[in-house]
């Protein structure tokens, strides 16, 4: 039977192919705004911090051991906050959460206002768990409403 042999530059071109691949193929049928989930109660429950916030810097988190001379992998962005609005947990005059690309592949953008449902991660940090845990303003009205409606009840 016949054996393949790669050399180690070809089979990491390779596995980087399959990468964009698998992340371009994520991109087909998705609209280009984010679209609240309609359980308000449990994202609330299960959320550290929900607030309205405006996002004033985005930095990329740079995966190190994916990262090669001349190739920089990203895994996500942390994105720096001030929180508008707060109707969970305790937050500072500024926040930082992590938005990884593992469980969503949109940027949000500088000057942006946004609905967060952040959950702490093992070392403490806030992140969004998935696309549904951010909600663009323009897009939240509802949503804005039915949790001022769903925090004054108790």
């Amino acid at each position: 039977m016949p054996r393949l042999i790669f050399s180690r530059t070809f089979a990491q071109r390779l596995s980087i192919i399959f990468l964009c691949l698998i992340t371009i193929s994520g991109y087909a049928g998705e609209e280009a705004s984010v679209v609240p989930n309609a359980n308000l109660e449990i994202r609330f429950t299960e959320a550290a911090v929900v607030a309205q916030v405006e996002v004033i810097g985005i930095h990329r988190d740079v995966d190190s051991a994916l990262s090669e001379p001349g190739m920089t992998a990203i895994s996500g962005y942390v994105y720096s906050a001030v929180p508008d609005q707060v109707w969970k947990g305790a937050v500072a005059d500024q926040i930082t959460f992590r938005l990884g690309l593992e469980y969503c592949d949109k940027k949000l953008e500088k000057g942006g206002r946004y609905l967060i449902f952040a959950s702490l991660d093992s070392y403490g940090r806030l992140q969004l768990r998935s696309c549904d845990a951010v909600v663009v303003e323009s897009d939240a009205e509802a949503l804005l409403a039915e949790l001022n409606e769903f925090t004054t009840q108790g």
